[in-house]
């Protein structure tokens, strides 16, 4: 296996950026009872499966990226959606 480039590394790191970000508003959602437990619970499950092929996948820099953005829309949309 050869070495990452730095290009790779960088989206890696955005890519874990952005569902550290979903983490953050996922627990903030769910503390400030903005939406839903199930809300919660889906939207948690779902970003520990991605957190998990992300890490196994993180050199294939353009589905991670897709995958990681698409959460935080997903999250979005579905918060404006189930918001009490």
């Amino acid at each position: 296996m050869s070495e990452p480039s730095p290009r790779q590394v960088l989206y890696a790191l955005v890519a874990a950026g952005c569902l550290a970000l979903v983490a953050v508003l996922v627990v903030g959602g769910a503390v400030a009872g903005l939406v839903p437990p199930w809300w919660s619970v889906v939207m948690a499950v779902g970003l520990l499966l991605i957190a998990i092929w992300s890490g196994f996948n993180w050199r294939r820099t353009a589905p991670v990226l897709l995958i990681s953005i698409g959460l935080l829309v997903i999250w979005m949309i579905g918060t404006l959606i189930v918001a009490i």
